[in-house]
């Protein structure tokens, strides 16, 4: 089974090894793939996002372990998701928020016979999240790692709001080529329409960053299925100074 991972860890340090020894000391022939290591520090909001921008396009039963887990050591609660033929691992502190939306199952994770023999206060995916998602992928149910809880933190994505014909979004993912994510989805868009950031109008939608001319800025419809701000061979983000958070306002055009 496969067991895929997403942490703030990075690579220089010894923790990603750390986790992915535990899975492999108690499940040998599981799969371990690492999703990104690169989340910003403490970044709940972009590890959920990299977390449903990917995990459809995983075969079903992988299991999940996303730990960016700034409350390590504190009553924050570990939790164990199942929905949509999938498995989730990770602290309940909002970053396992795209599994919830699921018509899901979720416990809480109180079972120490399923942890390391020692757990440390400062390194729960090492010594909790990681021993669980190799039993889960050897076939364990749920239900054996603690109870049935109905109550798990989710983040508040904001949504779209509608004000006359105009309908006001944010960025809310900026990926590594510069590229604005923001949380506009196909359906938010007319046919004809453009967009503004910050002093800046946008009114060029492309099917591709090629069809724009070397560093326009675009709109693009992107492969997560939110409405990207691009620039062709250029960094949006750096062309608009802009920040994850920032209003983008989309008005229909005739």
């Amino acid at each position: 089974m496969v067991i895929a991972l997403i942490t703030d860890f990075g690579t220089r340090d010894h923790f990603v090894a750390a986790m992915k020894g535990t899975i492999l000391s108690i499940n040998p022939s599981a799969v371990i793939v690492d999703i990104t290591h690169e989340i910003d520090p403490q970044n709940r909001r972009e590890a959920a996002f990299t977390l449903a921008a990917c995990y459809r396009d995983f075969p079903t039963a992988t299991v999940f372990v996303a730990v960016v887990d700034p409350g390590v050591g504190s009553d924050r609660r570990g939790i164990a998701v199942e929905g949509g033929g999938y498995y989730f691992v990770g602290p309940d502190n909002g970053v396992l928020s795209p599994a919830l939306k699921h018509e899901s199952k979720v416990v809480e994770l109180n079972r120490p016979e399923y942890f390391s023999e020692r757990v440390s206060n400062t390194f729960h995916g090492r010594d909790i999240f990681a021993p669980v998602a190799a039993y889960i992928s050897k076939g364990m149910w749920l239900e054996e790692f603690g109870p049935t809880i109905y109550d798990p933190v989710l983040l508040d994505h904001s949504k779209p709001q509608k004000s006359g014909d105009s309908l006001t979004g944010e960025i809310i993912h900026i990926d590594r080529f510069g590229n604005l994510i923001t949380n506009l989805t196909r359906d938010d868009l007319p046919e004809k329409f453009t967009i503004r950031l910050g002093n800046q109008v946008i009114g060029n939608h492309c099917r591709s960053y090629s069809e724009a001319g070397r560093g326009e800025i675009i709109t693009i419809m992107g492969s997560s299925e939110y409405l990207e701000i691009a620039a062709n061979l250029a960094s949006a983000e750096q062309l608009t100074n802009a920040k994850v958070g920032q209003p983008v306002r989309l008005t229909p055009e005739n």
